[in-house]
């Protein structure tokens, strides 16, 4: 959810291996994207998270709370790209 002085709004953030995709969803619909809010190429930073109250992070000039459950994938995105050596190794590198 983005928070900020104009109000709230629901959005899903997509990481692939090109890029940060920032997609707007419908308000009581928050699975289902209705469009390509914002992109950002891949080395884009998505942390540090901040708490206030909750975990935030901030993409652009949008401010977006999140779950306390996807705090560690967050972590995950931004290693991927700029600590690769701190990852786990592949359970199933086979698939």
């Amino acid at each position: 959810m983005s928070v900020g002085p104009g109000g709230s709004a629901n959005f899903l953030i997509v990481v692939t291996d090109l890029a940060v995709a920032v997609l707007s969803t419908r308000m009581f619909r928050g699975d289902r994207p209705i469009s390509v809010y914002a992109m950002f190429p891949r080395d884009t930073r998505l942390g540090p998270i901040t708490l206030a109250p909750g975990p935030v992070i901030e993409l652009g000039d949008l401010t977006f709370e999140f779950d306390d459950e996807y705090a560690a994938v967050v972590a995950a995105a931004d290693a991927e790209v700029f600590a690769p050596e701190t990852l786990p190794p592949d359970p199933l590198p086979h698939l």
